[in-house]
């Protein structure tokens, strides 16, 4: 490490720590925020993908926000979200709602939702 340019050089065994720390949240298998915590779109997330609002439950007019304006989960008879398959990838991934877009993997509500589902 050199003090002068506040640069730290990461031993080898970090990079290695690191990179599996990395995978140990990849979305591609695990789904848990799909299934974990009340997701919502909004109008703008409908105009993009159609399907929310085949597949979603339209919030009480009420309820509604410019950030909720259809419920995709939970809905009756689904452990997830509707346009989460079997293996755990998303349906509408390229045109999924902004919520899913902010989600972060290795973020406190990914560990926790992965946590609440036994993934770890």
């Amino acid at each position: 490490m050199s003090v002068d340019d506040g640069l730290a050089e990461v031993p080898a065994s970090d990079l290695t720590s690191t990179m599996s720390q990395e995978k140990e949240y990849d979305c591609m298998e695990c789904g848990a925020c799909c299934g974990c915590f009340p997701i919502f779109a909004t109008e703008d997330d409908v105009v993009l993908e159609p399907q929310i609002k085949e597949k979603g439950i339209r919030v009480e007019n009420f309820l509604r926000t410019d950030r909720v304006a259809y419920r995709m989960h939970p809905l009756p008879f689904l452990e997830a979200c509707a346009f989460l398959k079997e293996d755990k990838l998303c349906r509408i991934y390229e045109t999924r709602p902004e919520v899913c877009r902010k989600f972060e993997p290795g973020s406190e509500q990914c560990i926790e939702a992965r946590h609440r589902l036994g993934i770890g």
